[in-house]
């Protein structure tokens, strides 16, 4: 049962990712190819962007057969885009690179050749593509044979950008699915944060604590490599970050979701010593997140690569430990249900980055999908432990007040509802009885059938007594054979009419224990409340009076306390 979630989340983004689309306008023919030269390394480091456009270097640009214009670490790169034929679509071309993410790139377009920057971080222009790709809107009239210039700046890393045209309309088709999507997926997650969030308010929780923090990083995260981060309030403040900024939040959600993991799961109760490891797995998170920071971070091409090969590590023990801690844990379950696409999808986008492989469409989706599709789980899942904390707390808590034999509240919640229930009646200005009762000769029932016999006469008793009281009234056990009934609101009248009713019912009652039928009797004090002075201490002990004389008077009785006047009912 537990894999048909994932089998449906896996069916839902195949039919979404792979469902065929209607272009919203037909074209004519096919779009015109793309054809690539590069201005030699030796050449284009001191190229002058002046000499470029002005067409100086077109004999220098060699032919290349891979569709990638890739920059080069430490030095700038120079490209010449020609169309191979005239431009026939209906719509004006766009210009777009993929894989180019924090590289700067410079476009001079035909016919003025004024300098157009892409960079992914740019902030202060309007943007009229999302953050999908690098793009620009070319001339309509582009005919064959007429460059277009490409800057590549310098960067640490030689990255696969690979340009690509596509008619406007085509293309902004595809980039409003993109931001459906992107918008779809960051939406989901920002809602399961808060939803936590919520949980936290209520319930204090660490393990929540620790859900809100990675959960964050991640979608942070998220929005930095899809680029959409820097077009929401307080982007601008990430752009000096440039490429550190998605390694810096990767790093930081890593070791808060080990500890989500090790709390949620209770792997250091399940599996402590495999939980003891992966505990210990977090502290290269950390000494990383400061070094990634630094500025040599972007010139050490190992220190990522040793931070992705550690993820992955860090990944599979993680999904190890739970495996193990599925057996005998109902969240640990839940959290697979989670977090074994995201895993899946992880591992693969950290294979596809160390290999410097096209990022196909699937995994471009897929990751963030499976990301949210974990966080609605996982918010399911904390809201499941959180319900039966909360139970686990309501049990505890009305153990703490009620007596384990009898089920009724015990002196110390009996003494606090009462204190209670005087205050509220001089509020009020309401009238308030209290009944202490006490079951005649009970050691000798003790003594002679045993105490088994003893507690079923206790229970026997307790219940008769509850099935005559009014539902505003209720029932305490106060010591051994003793029981105190709050009547609040009863009249003195209406609380000696009440005590004898259950005098009467326990007086009939048969308790059937270890083969025996035992009668009982109960002997019971009236006393009602008589000032704004009156306190809790006072009312009992009026009732212990009462008690007392019922007591010494031949017992099975009810007496009322005086200056009430006395009244005894004495039994049939």
């Amino acid at each position: 049962m537990q894999r048909r979630p994932v089998l449906l989340f896996f069916a839902c983004l195949v039919v979404a990712l792979c469902a065929p689309r209607a272009d919203a306008a037909s074209p004519v023919a096919g779009p015109p190819a793309l054809r690539i030269g590069m201005l030699p390394d030796a050449r284009a480091s001191a190229a002058q962007a002046e000499d470029v456009v002005r067409g100086t270097h077109d004999a220098a640009f060699a032919p290349v057969r891979s569709p990638y214009t890739p920059n080069a670490a430490g030095t700038q790169r120079w490209y010449r885009l020609v169309l191979d034929r005239d431009w026939n679509q209906p719509t004006s071309p766009v210009l777009s690179f993929t894989g180019a993410a924090y590289v700067p790139l410079t476009v001079y377009v035909p016919p003025d050749y004024r300098p157009q920057r892409l960079w992914f971080a740019q902030t202060a222009a309007v943007q009229r593509f999302s953050r999908h790709r690098l793009a620009l809107e070319l001339p309509h009239d582009l005919r064959a044979g007429q460059p277009v210039y490409v800057q590549v700046a310098a960067d640490s890393f030689t990255r696969p950008i690979k340009p690509a045209l596509a008619d406007l309309a085509t293309y902004q088709d595809e980039d409003l699915d993109h931001v459906r999507l992107a918008t779809l997926f960051a939406s989901v997650q920002f809602t399961m944060i808060l939803a936590a969030l919520c949980l936290w308010l209520l319930l204090r929780d660490r393990v929540l604590v620790y859900f809100i923090g990675y959960a964050s990083f991640q979608l942070i995260y998220q929005m930095l490599v899809s680029g959409e981060i820097y077009q929401l309030p307080g982007g601008a403040l990430l752009v000096p970050l440039g490429t550190h900024a998605p390694w810096l939040f990767a790093a930081l959600s890593a070791p808060l979701s080990i500890s989500f993991i090790l709390e949620f799961c209770n792997l250091r109760e399940i599996t402590p010593r495999a939980a003891r490891i992966l505990g210990w797995m977090r502290w290269p998170f950390l000494v990383a997140i400061p070094l990634l920071c630094l500025p040599f971070a972007e010139r050490t091409q190992w220190l990522a690569s040793a931070y992705n090969l550690w993820f992955m590590l860090s990944s599979l023990w993680s999904l190890g430990t739970v495996l193990l801690a599925a057996r005998h844990g109902r969240q640990a379950r839940f959290f697979l249900i989670a977090w074994m696409p995201q895993v899946l999808f992880t591992f693969l986008r950290v294979c596809q980055v160390l290999l410097r492989l096209d990022q196909p469409r699937w995994l471009e989706y897929g990751f963030p999908f499976t990301m949210a599709f974990s966080s609605i789980v996982v918010t399911i899942g904390l809201a499941d432990l959180s319900l039966r904390a909360r139970r686990e707390r309501d049990v505890a808590h009305h153990l703490a007040d009620h007596d384990a034999l009898t089920g009724v509240l015990n002196r110390r919640a009996l003494l606090r509802r009462l204190h209670a229930a005087i205050a509220e009646a001089n509020r009020q200005r309401a009238p308030l009885a209290l009944l202490f009762l006490d079951m005649d000769h009970f050691k000798s029932v003790n003594d002679r059938y045993g105490h088994q016999a003893g507690d079923a006469c206790l229970r026997a008793v307790a219940e008769a007594i509850a099935d005559e009281l009014r539902p505003s009234d209720w029932l305490g056990r106060y010591g051994g054979e003793e029981f105190v009934v709050c009547l609040p609101g009863a009249t003195h009248e209406q609380a000696m009419a009440i005590g004898e009713r259950i005098r009467h019912g326990i007086e009939h009652l048969h308790v059937h224990s270890r083969g025996c039928s035992l009668q009982t009797t109960i002997s019971m004090g009236v006393a009602s409340l008589q000032g704004d002075a009156d306190t809790s201490d006072e009312l009992i002990a009026r009732a212990d009076n009462a008690l007392y004389r019922a007591k010494t008077d031949g017992r099975n009785r009810i007496v009322a306390h005086a200056p009430l006047p006395a009244t005894v009912c004495k039994s049939a």
